[in-house]
């Protein structure tokens, strides 16, 4: 015989059918820390800066102006509406076209988030005045009295810019393999000045250099120490391009005690030596170091 079924037995079951059929749970929150929030300038035309962009995230949300910039070799133009992605240590030299030039900056720490592509650093979100009106929400709730609800309000915040953004932008899944090598790199960044090792890029994730290889080729295509090659030429070409450090400085900020090696690694990676790139870059009459 069937047992009957009661009233609160048939709420059960349709509570389990809704368990079933709803989203899976989400997880904890990628913000480690939000380290500043702030709106920058005004700055008029001509401003020349240059600058070493924070740790971490860094996003700028143009408000006004028009800003030509490069980083890390890469030429920006970013006008009103636009924002600008960095990621840990890059080097920043630009000039201010058409003023005044007013941005939000946002820096924020979240090992779990990789960075986009080089290629999709500039992004041209879909409605500027809309995130427009976040970035102001955001900056709100930093500048809020300190109480237990402040962090919420701002983490909130950030995180429906960080949502609006994604749909802007190629969205970045982030598999666990993934963000083992983005926690690693984030920190390798700071180090780029150090002679590193497989060795010890495994010790600090406390994994064997072959998980942490699969790691690095699942999240950017390469073994690791062919990354950080990547990512110590890409901020050596901006500092040749753009800084006035001498070539000495330059190889001894990217890890090479002599300098003719450093040279060396620059021609096999770009066709050209570091001077011969500095000459290229520089204005007409403008003397090079």
């Amino acid at each position: 015989m069937k047992p009957a079924t009661s009233g609160l037995d048939k709420e059960a079951a349709s509570g389990d059918r809704e368990r079933v059929n709803s989203p899976a749970p989400v997880g904890p929150s990628p913000l480690e820390a939000v380290l500043l929030v702030e709106r920058m300038g005004p700055r008029e035309a001509g401003f020349a800066f240059t600058a070493s962009s924070l740790p971490g995230h860094l996003i700028h949300f143009i408000l006004s102006g028009h800003v030509r910039q490069e980083c890390n070799g890469r030429s920006y133009d970013l006008r009103p509406g636009q924002v600008i992605w960095y990621h840990e240590d890059e080097w920043v030299t630009g000039t201010v076209e058409e003023g005044p030039w007013l941005f939000y900056s946002v820096n924020f720490i979240t090992p779990a988030l990789p960075p986009p592509g080089f290629e999709a650093r500039q992004i041209i979100p879909h409605d500027p005045p809309a995130l427009s009106a976040l970035f102001a929400r955001l900056l709100s709730a930093w500048k809020g009295a300190a109480c237990a609800s402040r962090e919420y309000r701002v983490q909130a915040a950030l995180l429906e810019i960080l949502a609006t953004l994604s749909g802007a932008r190629p969205a970045a899944t982030v598999k666990p393999g993934s963000q083992l090598w983005w926690e690693i790199e984030t920190r390798a960044r700071t180090c780029l000045h150090e002679p590193l090792t497989l060795a010890e890029l495994a010790r600090w994730s406390r994994r064997s250099p072959a998980t942490l290889t699969r790691a690095a080729c699942e999240a950017v295509g390469m073994p690791p120490l062919q990354r950080l090659r990547a990512i110590r030429m890409s901020l050596a070409r901006g500092l040749v391009r753009s800084s006035r450090m001498t070539m000495n400085e330059i190889a001894g900020r990217i890890g090479y005690q002599r300098v003719h090696e450093f040279s060396r690694a620059y021609r096999r990676h770009f066709g050209l030596s570091p001077t011969a790139e500095r000459k290229a870059a520089a204005p007409a009459g403008e003397p090079t170091a």
